[in-house]
């Protein structure tokens, strides 16, 4: 049994792992880096790539092509004003393994935003998350022990837009690629 469909048989529809994120433009991801990669301990896990950091605001999880564009609908629908996140600490997580950059309180227009994005989304089917939005700006994968916490000036992160990514899992792990983008405008 190859695992292939049989001739003729419809192939089952690619599912798309999505989720809505902050996510940094080059310039961002530039002047942080020196910032974030002091507090990635060597040693402590993998670290995340500066490509791929990002602020997730909601997760979708498989989404088919055909809910793509019911989920497009929703993120135009949101209205919130720029703002900016001051991570402020840093966090071990031991259930996902991960070490975190955290914001210990959040902006209103970004409780807002992701407040929005979680009703539009369940109007259109969808179920939104249902724990308190924590923003978190992941370090690093697979750290297996708490990390003594250290002390740092808090990162500043201006949020002007939020965008819709994909995950794609390949050898080297997770791979994410911005699809659409959405300006906030006071």
């Amino acid at each position: 049994m190859s695992g292939e469909p049989a001739p003729g048989a419809a192939r089952p529809e690619r599912l798309h792992r999505l989720f809505f994120a902050a996510w940094p433009g080059d310039e961002l991801r530039v002047a942080l880096a020196p910032r974030i990669r002091a507090l990635q301990p060597p040693g402590a896990g993998r670290p995340q790539r500066p490509d791929q950091w990002h602020v997730t605001l909601e997760f979708l999880g498989p989404v088919s092509g055909l809910q793509l564009e019911r989920v497009r609908e929703a993120a135009a629908q949101v209205r919130a004003a720029p703002c900016e996140i001051v991570f402020d600490a840093v966090e071990y997580w031991r259930r996902p393994e991960v070490l975190c950059l955290v914001a210990r309180s959040l902006p209103p227009p970004l409780e807002s935003l992701v407040s929005q994005l979680r009703e539009a989304l369940a109007a259109l089917g969808f179920e939104p998350e249902s724990r308190p939005f924590r923003a978190h700006l992941t370090l690093a994968r697979k750290v297996v022990h708490p990390v003594a916490p250290v002390r740092f000036e808090p990162l500043h992160w201006p949020v002007e837009d939020f965008a819709l990514i994909e995950s794609v899992t390949d050898r080297s792990g997770s791979v994410y690629t911005p699809l659409a983008a959405w300006r906030l405008e006071a």
